[in-house]
This record gives structure tokens, C-alpha cells and sequence, in this order.
């Protein structure tokens, strides 16, 4: 099970290096969580160089939903993958699969807020770039300079904003106080800090790994497991003796410390970890990495949460959750065809390390759709 990225419908603005003001708390707390909305980083992204790559037009991806086809280009995925660092270790097929799922979410949103019949007046399109116009100023930059120097029009930005705002609208609907506080009761945890101590067992699989292939890991995985109960190793030994997280290296017996829900640890992950009773030790857990047996080892419980002075924050999350859901469902109807990663992709960063080694099992690799 592939994790979702969440969408993002302000990629040309936020390129561009829209910021909103902190003052805009609907448009803040309800904007989707995927690249950094506008309103959402706690700094503005630099602009992207200008791409660099051969034919920029070359369609990688196509998305199929609601009878009509979307083209996702190699260009739009540079201009994704480019506007975030990327160490020279990091697993290069995995940035773009991740920048392609952004796109691809983008793609299947947009189009269920097209049947929701969401009016957007051109007054609010015209606010909007009045703010961004605002914004690129202080930066000492115009908005046709900026365009022109990160390949978008006009229209294109115009386009982005609309979405967003349909967005915003959505979830306002949505996001009643009895749905929030709703919302809050079952995902208490997430707002109340609440940490838990884990360690981990990982054994890998290959991102294109077949059903079988994946199932004689998750049987190897089971069988360690039963070593475990048997009382034949300790879960710390049978970690160091069979984990493939390169974190373990130092023989940690696949400690990963305190962690939160916000830790940055992704979602497949983190949610069965919380679920877990200390002492417990989880099924094979799946994720981009491969397989995981989880233990949790400690809790710290958090604090009681004041629903009134965390409304924009649980309504961030609220969205992102609403998101989740969507896309879950229009993804079991699409036909999403995603071709091999363009060997010239990025351009002007070292080749890829063989195995993806940049980041430990169960925390989040940087991707372009971060948390």
C-alpha cells in the first residue's frame, strides 16, 4: 500500500514565492497540506532555477477520472522536484514517483471541486493576485519577471487560485465546530503531544516488488516475529540481527526515540505505533520501505487540548484528512499510468545512490509533498 501524497493546488503560486500573511487564518488553516501551501510554510521556498532538462512538453504521466484524460508533463514534475533540496544520497525514482502522485492528487481534487459547482468570483481571483503582486514586491520582484522565470502564465496561476479557493470553500462547509470537535475526540493523540518510544524491525522490499515477492518478506518478517515470542531473542537482538534499516548500523537494537504524530514519521507508519499498547509488538506493518514489526516501548501522555485556541490547527488537519479520504476514493476509479523516471530529470545534481539509504525506515524520505 502505497502512501498518499496529498494534493496541491497552489504550485505556481507558492513557486512564485507567494506568502500570505499570518492575519488569513481560514485561508491558512483550511489550504491543503501538501507542497507548503500559501500561508502554510513557515518561510518562502526560493524560486527554482529555470529548467534545464530536453523537452519539457513530454508527457510521464496520464490520469484518467470522469471519462476525460489529464497529461502530467516533465516539466511540471521538474518544476515540483526542483524547488526542494535533495541530498545527493537521496532515492532519486522515489522523489519522482512522490512528485508524480503530488501532480496526479492535484489532477483528481480539481476535478471533484469542479462537480461541487463551487462559485469563484473574479473579484476574489483579483484580490488574490493583488496579494501576490504584494508579496513579490517586497521581495523585489514583479509578477511578469516572476512568470516569465519560472515558465508559468498568468492563466495558469489564475487557475491554481481558483482551485484553491474552491477548496477553501469546501472545507468551510465541511468543518462545522461538531464535525471539529468530532474530529478532535478521535484523533486526540495528534493534538495533545503525546509521544511514544518505538523500535523497529525493517526488512526492505523493491519499490516495484510484486505481490509474491512482497509476501515471502512479510512470511520472513512473520517468522522473526515467532522468534521473538518464543522467547528466542529479544526484540533489540533480533533488530540488530536482522533489520535492513541503516539507522541500525550501530547496533540500536532498532530504538527510534520519542516521537509524536507531527514527527515527520509517515502515516502507515506512525498510526500503528500509537495504536499499540507498550510492550506490544505489531503485524508486518507495509510501507515505501518494505515491511516493519513495531514495538512500543514507552508512552508519554499529553495534554488536554483547548478546542477554541486550536481550531485552525485541527481544521488543517481536519482538511488534510477530508483530502486523504477524496483521494482514497478517486483513485479506485482512475486509470493513473505513470511512465519510467526521464533519465534526465535532475539534471544538476549527482547520480543517485544505488539503494535508498538517506533516511531511517519509518520516518518520512524527503519528497515534494512534505507533511
Amino acid at each position: 500500500m502505497r502512501r498518499i501524497v496529498l494534493a496541491s493546488l497552489a504550485l505556481a503560486a507558492t513557486t512564485l514565492g507567494w506568502g500570505l500573511a499570518e492575519g488569513r487564518a481560514v485561508a491558512q488553516a483550511q489550504a491543503p497540506a501538501a507542497s507548503p501551501a500559501p500561508g502554510q510554510a513557515q518561510t518562502k521556498a526560493a524560486a527554482p532555477a529555470a529548467p534545464t532538462i530536453t523537452h519539457p512538453e513530454e508527457v510521464v504521466a496520464t490520469v484518467t477520472s470522469d471519462g476525460a484524460t489529464d497529461e502530467i508533463t516533465k516539466g511540471e514534475v521538474f518544476n515540483v522536484v526542483s524547488r526542494y533540496p535533495i541530498p545527493p544520497d537521496e532515492d532519486r525514482a522515489m522523489v519522482y514517483r512522490d512528485a508524480v502522485d503530488t501532480l496526479v492528487n492535484t489532477r483528481l481534487v480539481t476535478r471533484f471541486l469542479a462537480r461541487q459547482n463551487i462559485v469563484v468570483k473574479p473579484e476574489q481571483i483579483q484580490e488574490e493576485i493583488n496579494k501576490l503582486e504584494q508579496g513579490l514586491k517586497t521581495e523585489g520582484k514583479d509578477l511578469a519577471t516572476a512568470l516569465l522565470e519560472n515558465g508559468f502564465s498568468l492563466d495558469e496561476v489564475k487557475k491554481e487560485m481558483t482551485d484553491r479557493l474552491r477548496w477553501i470553500e469546501y472545507v468551510k462547509a465541511k468543518a462545522t465546530d461538531a464535525e471539529l470537535k468530532k474530529y478532535l475526540a478521535a484523533h486526540h493523540d495528534m493534538f495533545s503531544g503525546t509521544q511514544v518510544r518505538a523500535s523497529h524491525i525493517l526488512l526492505r522490499t523493491e519499490p516495484n516488488a510484486t505481490a509474491e515477492e512482497k509476501d515471502k518478506v512479510r512470511r520472513q518478517l512473520l517468522a522473526v516475529r515467532k522468534l521473538i515470542e518464543d522467547g528466542k531473542l529479544t526484540f533489540a537482538q533480533a533488530a540488530n540481527k536482522y533489520s535492513q534499516d541503516p539507522a541500525n548500523e550501530g547496533k540500536a537494537g532498532g530504538d527510534l526515540d520519542y516521537f509524536n504524530l507531527n514527527s515527520g514519521f509517515i502515516p502507515e507508519f506512525s498510526e500503528v505505533a500509537f495504536k499499540l499498547k507498550v510492550g506490544a509488538i505489531s503485524d508486518p506493518v507495509e510501507t515505501p520501505y518494505g515491511y516493519h514489526l513495531i514495538q512500543v516501548t514507552d508512552r508519554k501522555e499529553g495534554q488536554p487540548v483547548d478546542f477554541e485556541k486550536n481550531k485552525p490547527y485541527i481544521t488543517s488537519a481536519y482538511a488534510a484528512e477530508l483530502q486523504r479520504l477524496l483521494l482514497t476514493q478517486a483513485r479506485k476509479t482512475a486509470k493513473i499510468d505513470v511512465k519510467p523516471m526521464p533519465k534526465d530529470l535532475f539534471p544538476n545534481l549527482p547520480a543517485a545512490a544505488p539503494a535508498p539509504e538517506a533516511a531511517p525506515a519509518g520516518k518520512a524520505a524527503t519528497k515534494p509533498a512534505a507533511k
